[in-house]
């Protein structure tokens, strides 16, 4: 018996428009592993796919069983949001080859593609998405096609308003759905007062605003199904349907496992993340980084895990700190919530002062003093523009928030 035997290309689209062949993702056997191109190597000002094909060269092939190797891995969705695009393309959730055949052409974050090929190169047709009693139904559910757990659909929002985007289109907005679990009701209004909290705040934050589902062209059977509104997030991956940015995730840069439980919470710590910001891109960025985690405690976001942070490559080469994204306060959904990752040994919100903020300034040469003072200055920010929260939560939640606030070790020194 023959062995199956298949391949996908992976393309990279650099900041010209132009689409670069970096490489290949071979399956036979249920192993996969990737190969990389001599002539993507050989090129001037290549474009960089990421920076552990950088930190290893061409001639590094990783490979794994049954999932795809760790980088492509986080490409595709999890859990629940994962699941729902395996039913709907027929698969199971847990091949992620085929996963990555069926939604690698238009919707994967950053500046990728995934296109099946024959044995000699030969481009093919995607497959069809699977059958069901509503057709319609099927097609919105393969938009499901970011990275991330919470239901969502990728959007183009042009001059016509927000819709589903046909066939053979890119996103340019992610559409994130209301929690229909007991006890999560108001999420996306709870994401978007804190996202407009942080943009008060001075944070670079992605562009956000609360939409009816309703009215989105393409997905009103699924929209009839949900109570309150959705929240629209512009792509900072996307310039327009056609022109993408390439993005990667600290989950990536870091190469953990994208189906290890819980690994992008106990696989690093913000000292972590600082210290490659600052050796990724500046040690001026590293301020940036501290006002984000600061921020994160206030609002009591639990939330900010590896696959949080991220940079794009705006030129194709450069790293620069993607914008803050998925920014909610947890603690309103969860109790007895906690900060995530470690920040001096401690995920308590409760424990941390701007003292902790020091061993950043120590790892990264930001400075000692220098990092403990920008996380008191970050407090001040956010403090002056508390009352954004006050317009924008119903007066229960902003009041747990503003008694939480005050217990706070960060904000009584």
């Amino acid at each position: 018996m023959s062995e199956k035997y298949e391949s996908l290309a992976i393309d990279l689209q650099d900041p010209s428009g132009q689409w670069i062949a970096v490489g290949h993702i071979h399956s036979r056997n249920d192993r996969n592993w990737f190969e990389s191109t001599s002539e993507y190597w050989r090129m001037t000002n290549r474009p960089v796919l990421g920076q552990r094909f950088e930190d290893t060269g061409h001639d590094w092939r990783p490979n794994a069983r049954a999932a795809l190797p760790k980088w492509f891995s986080h490409l595709l969705p999890e859990g629940r949001l994962r699941v729902e695009i395996a039913h709907a393309a027929n698969l199971s959730p847990a091949r992620e080859f085929k996963l990555l055949e069926r939604i690698g052409m238009n919707d994967l974050p950053g500046a990728t593609r995934a296109t099946r090929i024959d044995q000699n190169g030969v481009p093919l047709t995607p497959p069809e998405d699977s059958e069901s009693d509503d057709a319609s139904d099927a097609a919105s559910v393969l938009k499901f096609s970011l990275a991330g757990v919470q239901l969502k659909f990728s959007i183009s929002d042009g001059d016509r308003g927000p819709t589903v985007p046909v066939r053979g289109q890119s996103g340019t907005a992610i559409l994130k759905m209301p929690d229909s679990r007991s006890g999560f009701e108001g999420v996306p209004e709870a994401e978007y007062a804190a996202m407009k909290l942080a943009e008060a705040a001075g944070l670079n934050v992605a562009s956000v605003r609360l939409t009816d589902a309703n009215k989105i062209a393409g997905i009103e059977n699924w929209a009839s199904k949900l109570q309150g509104p959705s929240l629209l997030v512009d792509r900072f991956d996307r310039q327009n349907e056609q022109q993408r940015i390439h993005a990667e995730e600290f989950a990536q840069i870091l190469d953990i496992s994208a189906t290890s439980h819980n690994a992008k919470y106990r696989k690093a710590n913000f000292e972590t993340i600082a210290n490659i910001v600052a050796k990724m891109i500046d040690v001026e960025s590293v301020g940036e980084v501290i006002d984000r985690i600061v921020f994160n405690i206030l609002i009591g976001n639990g939330d900010a895990h590896l696959k949080n942070w991220g940079v794009i490559y705006p030129d194709g080469k450069k790293p620069i700190l993607g914008p803050a994204y998925d920014i909610v306060p947890t603690v309103l959904f969860i109790k007895n919530d906690d900060l995530g990752l470690n920040l001096n040994k401690t995920k308590s919100f409760h424990e941390i002062s701007s003292s902790d903020f020091e061993r950043i300034g120590a790892v990264t040469e930001f400075g000692i003093r220098e990092s403990r003072e920008r996380a008191e200055l970050m407090v001040a920010r956010v403090l002056e523009n508390w009352n954004t929260l006050r317009e924008l939560l119903p007066l229960d939640r902003f009041s747990y928030l503003e008694k939480r606030l005050s217990k706070l070790k960060i904000t009584s020194q």
